[in-house]
């Protein structure tokens, strides 16, 4: 491995450290073999539609938020083409409990749209992928590796954080390596045959023992290699800024208007203002009114006039 720091401020490499492809695949398989995390969307064999609805589940939720809500979904719409001939509105009522709930319009689009132009075959190229909604090029390869076992690096933020951990002489828990070289680190260690294995391999090593915080050296089978063991220092904690109304994200408010309209067969502005502010100021119902337009520009909600609703 050949790949050069460039952008580590100058940190020396510990030269003893420097891990080769052949050892580091044998480490991380053998203790992948004992320790990988079973979840539905990895039961053998494995199924391209249940792969597809939790990777778009887990774009921005956790794992353990998704486990119960995956079975709830696949029991509602357990093919592509059930999902595909469902409501809007059904898939929204579904979604209940995830959060970001345009993803679940991307994914309703996407089942409607591989049904029409692939025939009800979720496709395995990359291409193809990356033209259906909702889905950039982090989840057409998660797809392709992990349904169809394609040669392509996956790279999340556990990925992000193990390798440049392993390769760079980082000091800091916050501190990791850019995407583009990270990736380029990842494609040249992807055994051939095992894009399945070992993207999941190094997922789950930065879940259980690599972690963002607070990571468990001690019990990682590549610390005699990495760069950054016995090194990194706690990071200071900052607040995550994000568009706040009333103090409170924006996204939540969007979550709570759905989970109103979910309740309800529709409501007015007026209405779901009284709901979600209590004694609400013309403001709040300006405010309201724009965060609606915003929703229905996005098929999550929509309105006529002042009352809204779930799509059909």
């Amino acid at each position: 491995m050949e790949e050069k720091c460039g952008t580590t401020n100058a940190k020396a490499l510990r030269e003893d450290r420097k891990p080769s492809v052949v050892w580091l695949r044998q480490r991380l398989r053998r203790w992948y073999q004992s320790h990988r995390r079973m979840f539905r969307w990895r039961t053998e064999p494995r199924d391209p539609y249940v792969v597809l609805v939790a990777e778009v589940m887990l774009q921005q939720t956790q794992v353990w938020r998704v486990e119960p809500a995956l079975e709830r979904f696949l029991e509602r719409f357990p093919t592509l083409e059930h999902l595909a001939r469902a409501a809007r509105r059904d898939v929204l009522v579904a979604w209940q409990g995830l959060g970001y709930n345009r993803r679940a319009v991307h994914l309703h689009e996407s089942a409607r749209a591989i049904v029409a132009r692939f025939g009800g075959v979720i496709p395995a190229d990359l291409v193809q992928l990356r033209t259906l909604p909702g889905i950039g090029d982090y989840t057409a390869r998660a797809i392709a590796a992990f349904a169809y076992g394609k040669d392509v690096a996956v790279v999340d933020v556990n990925i992000q954080r193990v390798l440049s951990r392993v390769f760079f002489p980082l000091q800091s828990q916050a501190e990791q390596m850019p995407i583009e070289t990270v990736r380029r680190i990842a494609e040249q260690l992807l055994p051939r045959g095992g894009g399945r294995w070992w993207n999941e391999a190094l997922m789950d090593l930065g879940s259980l023992v690599c972690t963002k915080r607070s990571p468990r050296c001690t019990e990682c089978p590549l610390r005699r290699r990495c760069q950054s063991a016995g090194m990194l220092q706690p990071a200071e904690q900052q607040a995550k800024e994000e568009p706040c109304y009333r103090n409170v994200p924006r996204r939540l408010w969007r979550g709570r208007l759905v989970e109103l309209l979910r309740q309800r067969s529709s409501c007015t502005l007026a209405e779901i203002a009284e709901l979600l502010f209590g004694s609400a100021a013309a403001d709040d119902v300006a405010w309201l009114r724009n965060l609606a337009d915003q929703m229905a520009s996005d098929g999550v909600v929509c309105r006529d006039g002042e009352r809204l609703e779930l799509p059909p």
